[in-house]
């Protein structure tokens, strides 16, 4: 979304956090594109050599959401935390302990704690600007859902599975991305800005399996 003076709307107000994050200020968060926040556009815009028009849109987005800490800039390593949905209340599992979850959509029918799934769509988002899908195939699993894995993975019929009550998808911050090989370019764009967000890849041999650390 290409937003400029006399902009108005919460994706003003994500534009002013992010300039805020950045270490330069747009004045009030209030999602109306004043001359303040033309102002701290335009300032970060020449700081990162991009066109200092004042106008945002791709490549100021980008900057701003993906490109994290630049040699010589004061830019910041993570990307801003957006507030979490309230989501679903539902049964989850951490370390064996069952413990009440709230989740939340992630896309293509999945979900993930809620937090994490705020910022999962962020980066989702972050992606698709510069035209990387990242679609879900298994987000948050119940007790039902991981014995089955587990033991299609024992009778040697699945991938590896951790123990029912002890993976990280039953408590909502580990989802399995469409990503291809190592060497596909939504893993490669993964491994460069995944950690902005707070996810990690911890599973070897699994470049799909990408898990929410905060």
């Amino acid at each position: 979304m290409t937003l400029r003076i006399n902009s108005r709307g919460s994706q003003v107000a994500k534009l002013q956090a992010e300039l805020k994050a950045a270490g330069i200020s747009p004045g009030a968060i209030d999602g109306a594109f004043g001359r303040g926040t033309l102002a701290a556009v335009k300032k970060y815009q020449a700081k990162h050599h991009l066109r200092a028009d004042g106008v945002v849109g791709p490549k100021t987005w980008h900057a701003l959401l993906t490109d994290g800490k630049k040699p010589g800039s004061t830019g910041r390593t993570t990307a801003p935390a957006p507030a979490a949905p309230r989501g679903s209340l539902v049964n989850g599992y951490v370390n064996g302990v069952p413990r009440k979850i709230r989740i939340a959509p992630i896309g293509n029918g999945k979900q993930m704690r809620a937090d994490a799934a705020a910022r999962y769509n962020q980066m989702k988002a972050a992606a698709r600007r510069v035209g990387i899908s990242l679609t879900p195939v298994s987000g948050f699993r119940t007790m039902a859902q991981q014995r089955a894995l587990y033991a299609a993975y024992r009778a040697g019929r699945g991938n590896l599975a951790a123990r029912p009550g002890y993976s990280n998808h039953q408590g909502g911050l580990s989802v399995d991305i469409k990503t291809g090989s190592y060497s596909s370019a939504t893993y490669k764009w993964l491994a460069r800005h995944g950690r902005q967000y707070g996810f990690v890849n911890d599973v070897r041999g699994e470049p799909w399996h990408w898990t929410f650390r905060g």
